[in-house]
Formats: structure tokens, sequence, C-alpha cells
């Protein structure tokens, strides 16, 4: 196993402050990516950021790695940590970590196995903020959710 590659990935620091949410239904919660979510106009149900979405986050699931029920909400409540101050190591799902990185935004991506992390060098909605990252082996970097981006599509 190289060096930067990690087991785990998610919460590792910071505020932990959230609320209950109900899941969107047959969601994909893949081990080893993140757990990052929008909020679903209409229904009221977090949804799995997928690649590049040009959404607003909401926050990360403190959930299982597992794909969700087919009906909207059957799984129970998860903690959805919305506090700004929360710090994530996410994996690297696209771009090559540089020190110059780090305080630039970038987006939330999805590979084509569905395990969400950072699409670095991309911002078009700027979802994330780099904190820090694997210089050696690019593997995983550390983010925290950029408050300018979070929140709710269409709220008017």
């Amino acid at each position: 196993m190289l060096d930067g590659v990690q087991l785990r990935y998610g919460w590792v620091g910071g505020g932990k402050s959230g609320q209950p949410v109900k899941v969107y239904a047959s969601e994909p919660i893949l081990a080893p990516g993140s757990r990052f979510v929008e909020m679903s106009t209409g229904a009221g149900y977090a949804s799995f950021l997928d690649d590049q979405d040009a959404v607003e986050i909401f926050g990360s699931l403190e959930c299982p790695y597992k794909t969700f029920s087919a009906t909207s909400g059957l799984d129970g409540a998860f903690l959805c940590i919305t506090d700004i101050t929360a710090v994530y190591k996410v994996p690297v799902e696209t771009g090559t970590f540089a020190i110059t990185d780090i305080g630039d935004t970038c987006d939330v991506g999805l590979s084509s196995a569905n395990l969400q992390g950072a699409y670095l060098q991309a911002s078009t909605v700027e979802q994330l903020i780099v904190l820090q990252g694997d210089i050696q082996n690019n593997e995983w970097c550390l983010v925290r959710m950029n408050p300018n981006a979070q929140g709710l599509v269409n709220s008017a």
C-alpha cells in the first residue's frame, strides 16, 4: 500500500453540528469516498452530490456506506454535518494536488465507480475549500465546505 493511501475518509476534525435528514431513494454512498449531499428541492431529502453538480452543498452524511432503499426516506434519519468548521479527509477524484491548491476552491467530483471526492483545479460551483493534501501520492486532501456555496438551490 502506498504511504498516502487511506482506508477511511470523512470527518476528521472541527465542528460536528448538524441535524437529522432523510435520504433520497437509491442513493449510493460507497467506500472509500466522501458523503457530501445537497438537499433536493421540493422533496426535502438529502441527495448525493454527483460529478460537478451545479448545485450548492448542504452537508456531509454520517451514515453507513451502502446504497439506500428504493423508497425515499425509508432508511431513517442520519446526521448531516452542516458545520462550516468541520474538516474532512476525501480522496482526490480528479486533478493533482499541489501546494498551490491550499486555500483554493474546488468542486465535489465523482469517479466512474461512484466514489465521491475532490475535483481539484476545477471550480464551477466552488463547493469545497482545500486545506491540505497528499503531495507525495496524490491520494487524499483535507477540505471544508465553502460557506458561500452552502445552502439550498432555488430557495426563493
